[in-house]
């Protein structure tokens, strides 16, 4: 059945913001530190003209993943479909670029330690909201956003 709910998704289907959050989700999972200057990860942020926002990005993955009240399900990049996981991390990325802060530490609360949760909420929305600014629309219309993730 999980494996079903993965494939319901396809990166194709996303918008490209919230593709371009999938491809650094998967290729920090591949790296799994702080990205060099030679690393896919870092080439990709600099191509972008994102290269400021890694660290946030990665302190951000740091939390998630490490913080988490169970293991993390993220697949490698080359996979077509989308994880719940991969899915609900976006959806966080659009509740911090969209200042849904009550939304964003309810369901960062939920999913990790509350040290961990504050921590991530902070980078996530550094992250999320410049991605708004360099034209990467992540967040939820207003409407959208109390029924974003369940």
């Amino acid at each position: 059945m999980g494996q079903a709910m993965d494939k319901s998704i396809e990166q194709g289907e996303l918008p490209v913001g919230e593709r371009f959050v999938l491809w650094a989700v998967r290729q920090w999972h591949c790296e799994r530190a702080l990205p060099g200057e030679g690393s896919l990860l870092h080439r990709g942020f600099q191509q972008a003209g994102l290269a400021a926002l890694l660290p946030d990005f990665a302190i951000a993955m740091d939390a998630f993943l490490f913080g988490a009240r169970r293991a993390i399900k993220i697949n490698e990049p080359s996979c077509p479909g989308v994880s719940r996981d991969e899915a609900t991390f976006v959806a966080l990325c659009g509740l911090a670029q969209g200042r849904f802060d009550g939304s964003l530490t309810a369901s960062l609360d939920h999913l990790m330690a509350p040290t961990a949760s504050r921590a991530a909420a902070a980078r996530l929305t550094t992250f999320a909201v410049s991605l708004g600014h360099a034209g990467l629309k992540l967040a939820p219309e207003t409407e959208e956003a109390s029924g974003r993730l369940h």
